[in-house]
């Protein structure tokens, strides 16, 4: 309650306080900023954007669905807050959801993680399936009348962050059904695309030559003693990367040229970054995840570029292949999601990031990222690319294959655009501009003839 008289002594000397305190602050700002300069650019890139700014960024095929779920329950249910941004609109869906939607998407990120994903267990199939339903009632049915395209781009919460998107099924497997093969997944009907925050899916950078260069990765596990810490060597990786090449122009750097110090001066130059590699998750603090680099020709560096290290990077590339696994995983925080590799790529400057979301089956990675390249190459936008290459994958493959494990790990983080530009655009320009010079001349010439001057 406010005195009748206030103490004019105490006013002054709580000013006095509050002064010495933002001064003190100003200082230990400035030291910061001057000391770690990396910080400094973290905190510039997760600055929030205004909605006019999303919308100026959307097309018209674009839509974001932004998450917020409540982690405080009341009789047993929690608040999902569900933001539906167009170029034009913007909508609020209030929801409740209770113990069941936490059951079910455990019951999904059990089932992502198992290795036998065949669907041989009736038990596994129709609680793997009829929770995949579940989260297409929870998270997309409400906003679906609003669709009026099929490029969605979801900016998750919480553990909504592990959830494969386009694995949700629009409806229930008939009970007489005990395989994968025909079910209604999302994939058939919307592209998707992900984003930690608003500020960091629309990263576009400006053109640079080379950009759409590939420079790729690949050790060899294999040889010498890196198979004493490292699972078995990924021997559908060569293939993958001579398909990309096929496609692309580039570096490859194989076996014992495939180094930390190597990748380190690569990150340089703007280009697509292809790492074909293990990476080891540490589920206690995802800091301390690494992507492990061939160390045997590297009198520089370990062979372990950990998060940390990855995040306060610098690095100009429209856009990073993790094709590796579990490249998407990591801590889940509070208000910050899951903390991953392809997140310290975001951070470095990355436009756009292609990760795991589990351990991917080597067989259908090679399959997907050939499949996604190639999209890529005719000029696709990632999004729409990686949705055709999995859809190619499903239909070119036997019916087991159809199973989300196989195909659903694979996804877009950031930027949509395209990497194959244009490049004789200016060419192309020219070319019209000299037919249509040499059109007019032509007929000039013809009129002139036609109708001589009568004057001579």
């Amino acid at each position: 309650m406010r005195k009748k008289d206030p103490d004019n002594k105490k006013i002054s000397f709580w000013k006095d306080a509050i002064f010495d305190m933002n001064r003190e602050k100003e200082r230990v700002s400035d030291l910061i900023n001057k000391e770690y300069p990396q910080y400094h650019d973290l905190l510039q890139k997760t600055e929030p954007v205004s909605l006019e700014e999303i919308q100026k960024n959307l097309n018209k095929k674009e839509a974001v669905i932004d998450y917020l779920l409540s982690n405080q329950y009341s009789d047993g249910k929690r608040k999902l807050y569900i933001f539906f941004i167009t170029k034009n609109r913007l909508e609020f869906c209030e929801k409740e959801v209770d113990s069941l939607f936490s059951k079910n998407l455990d019951i999904i990120y059990k089932a992502n993680l198992q290795t036998q994903s065949s669907g041989k267990s009736d038990e596994l199939f129709r609680g793997y399936t009829s929770s995949l339903f579940y989260m297409y009632e929870n998270l997309i049915k409400p906003v679906e009348p609003l669709l009026s395209g099929e490029r969605l781009i979801i900016i998750p919460d919480e553990e909504i962050g592990r959830l494969p998107f386009d694995a949700f099924l629009k409806s229930k497997p008939s009970p007489d059904q005990t395989d994968y093969e025909g079910l209604d997944f999302l994939v058939n009907h919307y592209a998707f695309s992900f984003g930690y925050s608003s500020s960091l899916i629309f990263r576009r950078e400006p053109e640079l030559k080379g950009e759409d260069d590939v420079y790729a990765f690949l050790p060899d596990y294999a040889t010498g003693n890196l198979l004493a810490t490292m699972p078995a060597n990924l021997q559908g990786a060569a293939n993958e990367i001579d398909a990309v090449f096929r496609l692309f122009g580039g570096k490859k750097f194989i076996g014992d040229r495939a180094t930390e110090t190597n990748f380190r001066e690569a990150m340089r130059h703007p280009a697509i970054f292809h790492l074909a590699m293990h990476s080891l998750a540490d589920s206690s603090n995802s800091r301390y995840s690494y992507l492990m680099f061939d160390p045997r020709k590297d009198s520089l560096n370990d062979g372990k570029l950990f998060n940390y290290e990855i995040s306060t990077s610098r690095i100009k590339s429209p856009m990073v292949v993790l094709s590796a696994c579990n490249s998407g995983t990591g801590t889940l925080y509070h208000g910050e999601g899951v903390m991953s590799l392809a997140r310290g790529f975001i951070l470095a400057g990355a436009s756009s990031v292609i990760k795991t979301s589990w351990d991917v089956n080597d067989a259908a990675s090679a399959a997907i990222i050939k499949g996604f390249y190639f999209h890529l190459s005719k000029g696709e936008s990632k999004d729409m690319a990686m949705c055709s290459a999995k859809l190619d994958y499903i239909k070119s493959n036997p019916p087991i294959y159809s199973n989300p494990y196989y195909w659903a790990a694979y996804e877009v983080l950031g930027d949509n655009s395209p990497v194959v530009r244009n490049k004789h655009k200016g060419l192309i320009i020219i070319i019209l501009i000299l037919i249509v010079s040499a059109g007019l001349t032509a007929i000039y010439f013809k009129r002139r003839i036609i109708s001589p001057d009568r004057s001579l």
